[in-house]
């Protein structure tokens, strides 16, 4: 039996579940104990948590059914459900998908209980001292429907901006509340964050599609793995350890240049636009604007002229030379920001002329840092990431509202 519910993605890095003790008689009833202190001693990449062992990279099991899913509902006597009292479709151990996965992942996080000693990260609502790469969704315990990816709500007829596919097969196989799902594999992949490999279109999720999107990674324990072949390389411990560690902003790095010859596509934007269809493309997409590049980084960048100006920002095949070299970019304003804009980074080193913009040099995959604790809405606005006046991001604790409006945004490249 596979597990059916669990993760986002959100970021979301996904940390193995904690047993109450009366679950582990389940567990023990499904898996040998040896098999148990196996997987107990085995370390996995934070990408494949939530995988059986055909399913990693490692070859290592890293799940327990019984951690999600409840066989009776209840052992002597004692209901096994995390929340509720009603047992629910899949035989997941919550009343919703959302709070089945909020279940470690929220603000009241279980705590380091589990097999490895490890700390689910708080996609929710972060408490745990570090600065989460992707954001969270209930910034300073406020929920904020304009600032994140509408989690828990019901998008049923609420399709993703600029999506172009068919949303009714996206929401027959995750339901129309918005969860972890949507963005996660919950039954784990190999790609990074065990992101799914096409989540906007249902058909297409899986390792084999000719239209799925690759990210690739590069883990290390201790330090950048500075592989620029991976699309993302990430280090560190988990999240119970001190600050930074794996799910720290300082401890993700985008490494792999995306071009518009890669079959099949990778990396995070490209990721992106699978829901986001009209807001993603390499140089020369019709929605884009500019040249066709061929797969040439910066090749197809024409806006310089008035022949083929752009059409909307690009998010792939640009860099900072050639945006400089076209008076599109203030270089030394991006310099002293790049270190906490987020950003494709090929040679692994911030602030140079190869480093491109993205998805994430605008918005957190989650939720930003907003609302801010002046009130201002004008601050509050589609998971915006921005850089105050002392080089804080929006999401970090002594953030400045005085400096945080939406042309600090713009100003992380563009300082005019």
């Amino acid at each position: 039996m596979k597990k059916q519910a669990k993760q986002k993605s959100f970021d979301i890095a996904v940390v193995l579940q904690p047993l109450r003790p009366l679950a582990m008689v389940v567990f023990v009833f499904l898996f040998s104990t040896t098999f148990f202190l196996t997987i107990s001693a085995t370390p996995a990449f934070s990408g494949e948590y939530h995988a059986t062992s055909e399913e990693t990279t490692t070859g290592t099991e890293t799940l327990a059914c019984s951690q999600c899913h409840t066989m009776h509902g209840s052992q002597g006597g004692q209901s096994l459900l995390y929340e509720g009292s009603t047992l629910q479709p899949m035989l997941i151990r919550a009343s919703s998908v959302t709070n089945l996965c909020l279940y470690c992942h929220g603000s009241t996080s279980p705590g380091a209980v589990g097999w490895d000693g490890r700390t689910p990260p708080q996609v929710e609502n972060n408490q745990q001292s570090y600065t989460p790469s992707a954001g969270d969704f209930k910034h300073s315990n406020y929920t904020n429907e304009a600032n994140r990816h509408s989690i828990g709500m019901d998008v049923s007829s609420l399709s993703p901006p600029g999506y172009s596919g068919i949303w009714s097969d996206v929401t027959a196989r995750f339901g129309t509340e918005f969860n972890c799902e949507f963005c996660h594999d919950q039954h784990g992949n190999t790609n990074y964050r065990n992101l799914r490999f096409n989540p906007g279109v249902p058909a297409d999720d899986n390792a084999s599609s000719p239209n799925r999107v690759l990210v690739t990674y590069a883990y290390g324990t201790g330090s950048d793995p500075n592989d620029n072949t991976k699309d993302v390389n990430y280090w560190g411990a988990g999240a119970n350890t001190s600050s930074p560690n794996k799910f720290t902003r300082s401890s993700v790095r985008f490494r792999r240049a995306p071009l518009d010859s890669d079959s099949p596509a990778r990396g995070i934007s490209a990721w992106c636009g699978t829901c986001h269809v009209d807001f993603y493309g390499a140089s020369g997409a019709s929605n884009m604007g500019g040249v066709s590049s061929g797969g040439v980084v910066g090749a197809g960048d024409n806006n310089s002229s008035t022949n083929s100006p752009w059409l909307r920002h690009p998010v792939a095949d640009v860099d900072m030379g050639i945006a400089s070299t076209n008076l599109h970019v203030d270089v030394a304003n991006w310099n002293s920001v790049s270190s906490k804009a987020r950003h494709i980074n090929p040679d692994g080193i911030p602030g140079n002329s190869d480093d491109q913009p993205f998805c994430f040099t605008c918005h957190y995959a989650h939720g930003g840092g907003n609302p801010n604790s002046g009130g201002s809405p004008q601050l509050d606005h589609t998971n915006l990431a921005f850089v105050d006046g002392s080089g804080k991001v929006n999401i970090e604790a002594g953030y400045s509202t005085a400096t945080g409006m939406i042309r600090n945004l713009c100003q992380q490249c563009h300082n005019q």
